[in-house]
């Protein structure tokens, strides 16, 4: 009897999960359960927010796409894990036995200061971005004073910098760039550290593009509070101060979902929810469960005055995949080789009619190679890989662009490795 395969979440890490599994074995039996009934290509959020893509444009029914490919769609959300049952039950009460389960929920979004949920908005997630794409249109007519940044505890922070640059060529396409004051705040010691600590000479770049464009910068400092006209801020020396805004893009922190919480502190790091995963990102304790992308508990790179995580590009998530696929494939042909992702990532800062483009690999320091620039090229790759991957979710074909081969022929690097020892933490040596 073949085995049968849960994956928990329809996102980048869940579909590159089920694809790559299906194109290893056939015979599987995949079953993708998640109750957002569509695909979403998150990096392109801020480009909803702005009203430069269509909803259309950025997603794909889950429900009419998986069957194509092999693959059962439950259309729920998980609620509860037994992992000593191998059983999963959805919102519904459904339970579902599990051979194998791959936690690739993505995150629950953490507002973690006061006033932030109900005073600001994000681009995490669809709904966010229609939400300040409808916000936007109300403030070009009366415009004023923009805060844009992250809290304590954020672990992505491209998308800040993306819409700040974003929002600047929108306004002054508009014409009203000399209205509006932006400021940007972060938690990060400098700009450009992104949660990566730096990546070359990003420090040096983003203050450049920053001071071109007129944004002012405040770092290492904790947004502790958010009103509808300000947004409140604390030093390390404990002194507060205020910024005002008519409107503010807060990116919040990231915890595990409550059904990872629910599978108990074996499964769920007792800190943060996420999925406790080692070097293959196999949970230790229970060894036929995997965590993919975002909900993954990966150490920050580096400790900071005030914390920041590690962030998961979409790059770094596909890498996952593919090596979880592959150590999957091999357990249940009881091969003993396992796989370990060498990870890498890379940014692209979106800015209009230019970008931003930042390359680290690997992500954890020291790095065997670092690249970035800036210029029209790399706006122009951001736009033809959207299109490209939607094409890649479509047509069911995840994994050739993140090859091992196309990884040493584009980047220089390894997708996935040979482990002997994956008792480590994700970033540690085997």
């Amino acid at each position: 009897m073949s085995k049968h395969v849960v994956i928990l979440g329809g996102g980048i890490g869940g579909l590159a999960t089920a694809y790559n599994l299906r194109k290893m074995d056939k015979s599987l039996r995949i079953t993708v359960v998640s109750g957002r009934p569509y695909f979403g290509f998150t990096p392109s959020w801020p480009h909803l927010a702005l009203g430069w893509r269509k909803l259309e444009d950025l997603t794909i029914p889950l429900g009419s796409l998986l069957p194509k490919h092999g693959i059962e769609y439950v259309p729920e959300n998980g609620e509860r894990i037994d992992p000593d049952a191998n059983k999963l039950w959805t919102t519904s009460g459904k339970e579902i036995e599990y051979d194998y389960l791959v936690i690739a929920t993505g995150p629950k979004l953490v507002f973690g200061a006061e006033g932030q949920e109900q005073n600001s908005t994000s681009v995490c997630t669809a709904e966010h971005a229609l939400e300040l794409q409808k916000k936007l249109e109300e403030f070009y007519k009366n415009p004023g004073p923009v805060v844009i940044g992250a809290i304590p505890g954020v672990s992505c922070f491209g998308p800040a910098y993306e819409f700040a640059f974003m929002l600047h060529y929108e306004l002054k396409r508009r014409g009203i760039r000399h209205k509006v004051p932006i400021t940007f705040i972060t938690s990060e010691p400098y700009v450009g550290h992104m949660g990566l600590g730096g990546v070359g000479p990003s420090r040096r770049m983003m203050e450049d593009l920053f001071a071109e464009r007129s944004i002012k910068w405040i770092a290492n400092v904790k947004i502790t509070k958010v009103e509808a006209d300000k947004v409140i801020y604390e030093d390390l020396n404990g002194n507060t101060y205020e910024v005002p805004c008519k409107l503010s893009m807060l990116m919040p922190r990231f915890m595990g979902p409550e059904v990872v919480a629910s599978a108990g502190d074996k499964v769920a790091n007792p800190a943060n929810k996420m999925v406790i995963v080692n070097r293959c990102f196999q949970n230790p304790t229970y060894k036929n469960i995997y965590g993919v992308g975002v909900v993954t508990a990966i150490p920050p790179v580096e400790q900071t005055p005030i914390p920041t995580g590690a962030p998961k590009t979409g790059m770094m998530i596909e890498q996952m995949a593919m090596a979880v696929a592959k150590n999957i494939i091999n357990d249940i042909r009881n091969s003993t080789d396992r796989y370990a992702p060498e990870l890498s990532a890379i940014c692209i800062a979106d800015m209009g009619k230019d970008a931003a483009f930042f390359y680290a690999n690997p992500v954890i320091p020291p790095r065997a190679e670092v690249r970035s620039g800036k210029g029209m090229w790399a706006h122009y790759i951001k736009s033809a890989f959207e299109k490209y991957f939607m094409w890649k979710i479509k047509s069911g074909n995840i994994a050739p662009f993140f090859e091992e081969e196309g990884l040493k022929l584009f980047f220089g690097a390894k997708g996935v490795v040979l482990c002997s020892d994956c008792s480590g933490a994700p970033g540690s040596a085997c």
